[in-house]
């Protein structure tokens, strides 16, 4: 898909990283890095191909102008990156000795979720292949409003529309209401991405996480494709809303030397949205995953999300050197 006919939309914050091994509570420091789900798939993009178009809010502070320039320069300064009048939300990223992370946000009152519906106006929309939107923002009641805005007037302007989750369940004031607006959401959704974790609020992550052939079901809320994330254990593609056009794939994940897994799953959603179109057959889906796969895996080995994403070369050179090793 060409990645200038696509609009990302969702986050850009501050990941705060231990700048030293050690509990959080007694490192000496920290160190940052641009961040957030839909900015990293949004430079990943960029990276890959062209900077698509990117709807973010800003913090009015030193971080805001840190993320202005950090898209900046990778090419994401159009007019819909926009300068709240509130500070930066910022995520404290607690990394584990095996490369993975969890995340502690800082987002309240803040200006990165508080999205103003119709910032991007219809003759705009107009214009894009793809809206790719994030799922954090639907914890913001300003957000959750123009992200399901955003994406009911992509689909009538006869965009794709793709969708990640995201779930952080700590972010909701009411967890519980989580379930119904993702329904929502996936009501409009063309294509998902998500890790069985992200389904937790439909009470699916065990299944998913046991059976990733399990994700078909939710074809039945909405989407026509689904791929569905699970870390090491690689990846599952369901496409098709009928059992007779049904197609199911899954691919393994790139044995690399892991460092930090930040990002790994937006990486993988940029590297699958630059290569997928609708109406796939298996083939070209195993291709889809395969390309999207290597991308996530080339991220590990670096620290940071937005900082460690390949370009198309690294990526088909690591697709060439795995070929070659299989033959």
């Amino acid at each position: 898909m060409r990645t200038d006919r696509i609009l990302v939309a969702g986050e850009t914050l501050v990941d705060l990283f231990p700048s030293g091994p050690g509990d959080l509570a007694t490192v000496d420091g920290f160190v940052h890095r641009a961040g957030g789900a839909p900015a990293n798939v949004a430079a990943g993009l960029a990276r890959l191909d062209s900077p698509p178009a990117f709807w973010t809010r800003l913090g009015a502070d030193a971080f805001g102008a840190y993320l202005r320039d950090a898209l900046a320069d990778r090419g994401l300064d159009g007019e819909f990156v926009v300068e709240g009048d509130a500070a930066t939300a910022l995520a404290v990223v607690s990394p584990t000795p095996g490369g993975d992370r969890s995340f502690t946000f800082y987002e309240s009152d803040t200006a990165t979720l508080d999205f103003d519906a119709g910032t991007v106006p219809d003759d705009a929309l107009a214009g894009y292949d793809c809206v790719h939107v994030g799922g954090v923002a639907l914890a913001n009641d300003a957000g959750r409003t123009a992200t399901l805005d955003l994406a009911e007037r992509a689909r009538d302007a006869g965009c794709l529309v793709s969708f990640d989750p995201n779930a952080r369940p700590d972010l909701w004031a009411a967890p519980e209401a989580a379930g119904n607006v993702l329904r929502d959401a996936l009501a409009l959704a063309d294509v998902l991405f998500c890790s069985p974790d992200d389904l937790q609020p439909l009470g699916l992550a065990e299944r998913a996480r046991s059976d990733p052939e399990s994700a078909a079901e939710l074809l039945d809320l909405g989407p026509e494709t689904v791929f569905l994330t699970q870390g090491g254990d690689g990846t599952t593609v369901v496409a098709g809303r009928s059992s007779r056009e049904r197609v199911t794939c899954s691919e393994p994940a790139f044995d690399v030397d892991v460092v930090d897994t930040t990002g790994a799953g937006d990486a993988f959603t940029a590297g699958a949205l630059a290569a997928y179109e609708p109406g796939m057959g298996a083939s070209r889906l195993a291709d889809v995953l395969q390309y999207a796969n290597a991308t996530a895996a080339l991220t590990t080995t670096e620290t940071g999300g937005m900082a460690a994403l390949p370009d198309d070369e690294a990526v088909r050179a690591l697709l060439a050197s795995e070929r070659s090793q299989s033959t």
